[in-house]
């Protein structure tokens, strides 16, 4: 501990000094989700598997909850300690073959299963703040880093993540057909990238309040979480986004997902996971503390 108490810009010094692990790891996450009082959970994203099963990482428990027929588990449980794995569990995907990726800023860390079944670290803290993961149809798989405004290409679970493009990502989607969807914190909002990862806007000018994440349908159907508005974008790829649904029951919309072609939305402060019955969203299910 490091702690200067004879002036005050030292004294602060010191204090950053103690408590910057603390701060560091989500300072940019929380300024921009606002400020509000922790709760026991905070589901922030989701996939859903071959066999119907949906994993939903949780912030607060920390962990992946699953749910399956009906029932709720947690099935991965982080450690409550700072900086050990996967304190700040904040998103996770799932490759063609049904593996599991979850990215947690606390440990700057991807965490995949080893042939022991154990729960590894894959990416040795290279990567700043990952947001958002996704795999391609290959098994690469791609990391949204907040902090370094990049994202990630890694290509397996034993090989070092390389940068892949510089898009200030917050989210990251590929589709049916293996392309690359990014929602980025730049003017253009919305991009497409690449495999040499050069991008092209689908969105031009800052269009949404505060986008989360974007998922596209095999009718190239876009769907965008916003925070701000409470709600969801959606529209046909070259047609103008509109703000399809804004209000209860969502209340900070994050997390977006398909399940058989149709969004699904996870909400940390609804605390729970949405689905859209073509005329608004209906709560599927609640997370709740155990």
């Amino acid at each position: 501990m490091f702690c200067v108490t004879n002036r005050k810009s030292g004294l602060l010094f010191g204090l950053v000094v103690v408590l910057g692990g603390f701060v560091f790891g989500d300072a940019l996450i929380s300024a921009q989700e606002g400020t509000r009082q922790a709760s026991a959970v905070y589901p922030l994203d989701a996939v859903v598997g071959k066999d119907g099963a949906v994993w939903v990482v949780d912030r607060n428990r920390p962990g992946v909850w699953k749910f399956f027929e009906g029932k709720l588990e947690l099935e991965v449980e982080g450690s409550k300690r700072y900086r050990e794995p996967m304190n700040a569990a904040r998103c996770l995907a799932i490759s063609p073959e049904g593996e599991l990726a979850i990215g947690d800023p606390a440990t700057r860390e991807v965490y995949r299963k080893d042939a022991a079944g154990k729960w590894v670290p894959t990416v040795g803290g290279r990567i700043g703040i990952p947001t958002d993961l996704a795999f391609m149809k290959d098994g690469t798989l791609l990391i949204a880093d907040l902090e370094r405004r990049v994202l990630w290409k890694q290509k397996s679970a034993d090989e070092a993540p390389e940068v892949f493009a510089s898009v200030n990502p917050r989210g990251v989607f590929v589709d049916y057909a293996d392309r690359i969807w990014v929602v980025s914190q730049d003017e253009r909002q919305l991009l497409k990238v690449s495999n040499d990862g050069s991008t092209e806007g689908v969105t031009s000018g800052r269009i949404f309040d505060f986008p989360h994440q974007v998922v596209v349908t095999s009718e190239d159907q876009i769907w965008v979480s916003d925070g701000y508005k409470k709600g969801v974008w959606s529209w046909k790829l070259g047609e103008e986004p509109k703000l399809i649904h804004s209000g209860e029951p969502l209340k900070n919309p994050v997390g977006l997902f398909l399940v058989e072609n149709q969004v699904v939305v996870v909400d940390p402060h609804a605390q729970g996971v949405f689905k859209w019955n073509g005329n608004g969203f209906e709560k599927w299910f609640g997370i709740e503390a155990k």
